[in-house]
């Protein structure tokens, strides 16, 4: 596109080399006897300088990324690595930060007395193409409500002429279906179809690096917790209509395997069906875990006959007092999780450790090459072994990590107690009918597990006692998307439920088939009409209406779907 590639060269340096989020920096070194480059990147905390080059006079130009802040340095001394308390001294000349932007080019002007990065080329305009594409979405929502608003007639000619029903609510049940939840999961899945296809190139669309929390670091824990809000519904069900306790069981049994065989299943995706080398954890792996867990501790758990809470002085927190056997259970199992992560250590590592191994804090006489999660990493290689865990960590391409498997044994501890939180909201629906009860609680228990983990994590990306991390499934990690989770639940019920100012769509369709959304985009990852590649496909103006485009498919799949009612269901 012409506003994120504005020319093909500069001064003798072919621009069309570039890939996305890279920019050319120019080393000029005048000064005299040999030095050397070293560089350290934003996104790798606690790593030393890492060797890049020998300097020389004129030299040409370097390719770098531009996702993060990147510091360089010359230094006199030729070494892979060196830290950041032994680079300043003698042999140190100078070390300048810069953040570069996406095909630009930079001058690195340096010598005994001076360093400094200047912009030779502007960069171009990177997040463009996210504008144009909101604004191109935009109008399509309106002319689509224009259609309906003013031409709702012939829309449904057309609907009938392609076999699809008109769009009619349940009415068999006395209480209607609660449109808000079914909306939360279609963003959830659109959202990971969306990051799962590129996300556009963009670095923020990502998995981050380690610690943090970027777009594609919410989508999982959303999921889960609001697969955890359905269950209450699940279990007043059972108990309601009297299903003998061994065919509950069954029933949920069943329906936790057949959810750990599709994850392991589409673990063999892209040709893995090696298996000596076939990965066990996983998404749904980790999905049927949790439900069975969580299910068969709020069933056994529950009253047949909920107590009567009105005229009584806990009526205010009914919802929590009715759950205190199954909140002991589940603290008990973040309890145990806390004590193995923080007492237990892994072979040649510290107890307590939970950086990403590597290059973290690394120094000549110490290194955590092969501590990448401390405990939890240690565990699953010992149990999985690590040939059949995931090979490829978002840490291991920074810190130049080893294996670490995300869906990991530890983390469905936390994982199940992100279920839980997700059933607290769940039964909130069950005690309270009012809507400012609903909407006031769920507020309130964003406000708490916010602080929560704002107090966990310092507030801080890397500095805090826990810091947020999706690859441990860190507490922190939980109560601060958990936060995020109650939030958007009251907004989209005060939108939807309360005040009826939107149906919901087009992400109800999605929510109403989320399990084949996710199965059919796992397939259809490399396939036409869902991908294409069109040219090199090297800027964001190209990759974000690619990955756009295949969400927007799927959506449309399931709202064809929902107008054939077709559900499929696990």
């Amino acid at each position: 596109m012409a506003w994120e590639s504005p020319q093909d060269s500069f001064e003798g340096l072919d621009l069309g080399a570039l890939e996305t989020d890279q920019a050319y920096l120019r080393v000029n070194w005048a000064g005299e006897g040999p030095a050397y480059l070293y560089w350290l990147s934003g996104n790798c905390h606690g790593c030393p300088w890492q060797f890049l080059r020998k300097v020389e006079p004129n030299d040409t130009a370097l390719e770098f990324h531009t996702h993060h802040a990147t510091k360089f340095m010359l230094h006199k001394s030729e070494l892979n690595y060196i830290t950041t308390k032994d680079a300043v001294g003698d042999d140190w000349i100078c070390d300048v930060s810069a953040e570069l932007g996406e095909f630009g080019v930079y001058d690195f002007k340096s010598s005994e007395d001076t360093c400094e990065i200047s912009e030779a080329l502007a960069p171009v305009n990177a997040n463009l193409a996210l504008l144009v594409c909101f604004l191109v979405y935009l109008v399509c929502a309106v002319l689509w409500w224009g259609l309906n608003k003013f031409g709702g007639a012939h829309v449904s000619r057309v609907a009938k002429l392609l076999g699809w029903d008109k769009e009619e609510e349940q009415k068999t049940s006395s209480r209607p279906r609660i449109r808000s939840l079914d909306t939360f999961r279609g963003i959830a899945i659109v959202i990971m179809i969306f990051v799962n296809d590129g996300g556009g190139g963009y670095w923020f669309m990502e998995h981050a690096t380690w610690n943090g929390l970027y777009v594609a670091d919410l989508v999982f824990p959303w999921f889960l917790w609001i697969m955890g809000v359905c269950i209450p519904m699940s279990v007043k069900s059972c108990i309601k209509k009297e299903t003998p306790v061994k065919t509950v069981v069954w029933q949920v049994t069943v329906r936790a395997v057949k959810l750990f065989l599709l994850g392991f299943i589409l673990n063999t995706l892209g040709g893995w069906i090696n298996l000596s080398k076939l990965r066990v954890p996983g998404v749904l792996q980790r999905f049927g875990v949790c439900y069975l867990v969580v299910f068969l501790v709020g069933y056994a758990l529950t009253r047949a006959e909920t107590r009567q809470t009105a005229g009584l002085w806990w009526a205010r927190v009914a919802d929590i007092v009715n759950l205190l056997p199954q909140w002991t259970v589940m603290l008990c199992v973040l309890l145990t999780h806390q004590l193995i992560v923080n007492l237990v250590s892994a072979p040649g590592c510290d107890a307590g450790y939970s950086g990403p191994g590597g290059l973290h804090n690394w120094t000549p006489e110490k290194n955590n090459s092969g501590c990448i999660g401390g405990i939890t990493g240690h565990v699953d290689k010992a149990f999985f072994t690590t040939p059949h865990i995931y090979g490829n960590p978002t840490a291991k391409g920074v810190y130049s990590a080893s294996a670490f498997d995300p869906e990991g044994i530890l983390g469905c501890l936390t994982s199940i107690f992100q279920v839980f939180l997700g059933y607290q909201a769940g039964y909130i629906l069950q005690v309270y009918s009012g809507h400012i009860d609903r909407i006031g609680r769920w507020v309130g228990w964003s406000a708490l597990t916010g602080a929560i983990g704002a107090i966990l994590c310092g507030a801080s990306q890397n500095d805090g006692w826990v810091p947020v991390n999706k690859n441990l499934w860190s507490i922190s990690f939980v109560m601060v998307t958990s936060s995020f989770a109650f939030l958007l639940l009251a907004v989209l019920y005060f939108l939807i439920d309360t005040k009826h100012f939107w149906k919901g769509q087009p992400f109800f369709y999605a929510g109403m088939n989320s399990i084949l959304l996710y199965c059919g985009h796992s397939v259809g990852y490399n396939l036409f009409p869902f991908h294409f590649m069109i040219g090199d496909m090297r800027t964001h103006a190209a990759k974000l209406p690619e990955s756009l485009w295949g969400s927007t498919l799927w959506v449309i799949i399931a709202f064809i779907l929902y107008r054939k009612k077709v559900f499929v269901t696990v």
